[in-house]
């Protein structure tokens, strides 16, 4: 047996009670499964809203209910404080009075369903009898004093900004787009306030190119763990100066930079981290032999005649390509460049060599041997490119090695971050708010690029 105000039904009746309930039909009569109800208890009206449950669908506490009016898909709540007395916000003093304004303030609350809320807030101020001050009385509700939405919109829009637009999350809670944007760089800047530079040993250092207005910036990454430590505006050494300070205090136990070529960086590091060891690494080599390569070619192409130049039109990324990702037609037809043009034939050969020598030497000392025989092959072939880069390689020895001294530690990650920066700004098509941005870069490693249907 079961009771429902104060009547006793057995469990058939209380089954065919609740099931017309749930199925939505009317109920004209008293009279339900054989027992009699009040007429009251099948037409009493709840209301739409209470005071408990603003508090549970919204976080608002302090404050009554006292109506509801819906405009549209809007669900506006009337509301007015229930706190009697405050201390004066100027001086601190007791000795206040809360007066009504007779004004009220909309607030944007969470949606429901697909009704957005607006809680309209009857306004008082605070008149101190100390020291005659008049202000508006706060509402804790809000996270800050003058916002048109509450704090649990500020959590809302931070878990819809994760896998949604400013856009969309705009449209979805009714806020304004620069409201968005705000919201979560006041999160964003208050988490990134600080970046712990931590148990770092590893570091990568590399620029950015972000346009003409926003030009460059050098991004310096934990190569471990990912994590941007620091950005500046700018590319070379003066662009890491406000960085200085800090990583000098971890300057022992730093192991390891991985860098491009540039001297820019190498001073740097030498100066900062005068133990640390320079890793250049293997992608930065291949590609400024690409670049000596297509050198060598544009200037092969400069001393051919007309019908000629046909032959190496359109044959880069042929000459550049690697050997492993060619078809065999291609193949073929880079064999036939290699024995019709012998410079370029030997260049293309020589590239080959060098990336033999990260794929298959398996210590310090066997790379530091096959890069010696290779800058002496280079030296003999009388062609500029090669010497260049042998001159190259000499200088940069030492840090062309300590890829195998540290464990073939390598910046690709890097490499693959500035894509990831370069998706970033095109998703947005470019950033005006360059504060934004670098906030978005630090925490572009917690950002799945990935869009999932």
């Amino acid at each position: 047996m079961r009771s429902y105000a104060g009547f006793v039904l057995d469990r058939s009746e209380s089954l065919r009670f609740l099931g017309g309930i749930l199925e939505g039909r009317s109920i004209k009569r008293d009279k339900v499964a054989g027992c009699r109800f009040p007429r009251s208890f099948l037409t009493t009206k709840t209301k739409v809203m209470t005071t408990s449950s603003l508090y549970h669908t919204q976080g608002i506490r302090g404050f009554k209910y006292e109506k509801t009016e819906r405009v549209g898909l809007t669900e506006i709540y009337y509301l007015h404080s229930t706190t009697h007395s405050l201390s004066c916000p100027c001086c601190g003093s007791k000795s206040t009075t809360l007066v009504k304004t007779g004004k009220t303030r909309d607030i944007r609350g969470l949606c429901i369903g697909f009704k957005q809320t607006i809680m309209r807030v009857s306004t008082r101020r605070i008149l101190c009898r100390d020291c005659g001050s008049s202000i508006q009385e706060p509402i804790d509700f809000t996270p800050a004093a003058y916002v048109g939405y509450t704090k649990w919109v500020v959590k809302f829009v931070l878990g819809l900004r994760s896998s949604m637009s400013i856009r969309d999350a705009a449209r979805l809670t009714g806020l304004n787009w620069e409201s968005v944007k705000n919201i979560e760089k006041k999160y964003l800047s208050k988490k990134y306030k600080t970046v712990r530079l931590g148990d770092v040993e590893y570091l990568g250092i590399d620029e950015v190119y972000l346009g003409k207005k926003l030009g460059y910036i050098t991004v310096v990454r934990d190569l471990d763990t990912g994590a941007v430590l620091y950005i500046g505006k700018g590319k070379g050494g003066d662009s890491l100066k406000p960085f200085n300070n800090r990583i000098r205090r971890k300057a022992k136990r730093v192991k390891a930079v991985a860098i491009d070529m540039a001297n820019s960086y190498s001073a740097w590091v030498a100066e900062l981290l005068p133990d640390a060891d320079i890793v250049y690494d293997h992608f930065h080599v291949i590609k400024l032999m690409n670049e000596r390569m297509d050198g060598l070619r544009k200037s092969t192409m400069n001393k051919l005649a007309d019908e000629q130049k046909k032959e190496l039109k359109g044959k880069r990324f042929l000459i550049l390509r690697n050997q492993e990702n060619l078809s065999a037609e291609a193949a073929q037809e880079l064999k036939k460049l290699r024995f019709e043009f012998k410079d370029l034939g030997t260049a293309s050969i020589m590239k080959e060599y060098l990336r033999n020598i990260y794929r298959m030497a398996d210590s310090e000392e066997l790379a530091r041997t096959a890069f010696m025989l290779w800058c002496e092959k280079a030296e003999t072939s009388a062609i500029a490119c090669l010497k260049q880069m042998a001159k190259t390689i000499r200088k940069r020895i030492e840090g062309l090695v300590s890829f195998w001294k540290h464990h073939r530690i390598t910046s690709a990650s890097q490499e693959g971050f500035n894509n990831k920066i370069g998706w970033l700004t095109r998703q947005a098509y470019g950033y005006k708010d360059q504060q934004y941005l670098h906030l978005k870069i630090y925490d572009l490693p917690n950002l799945k690029t990935r869009k999932y249907l």
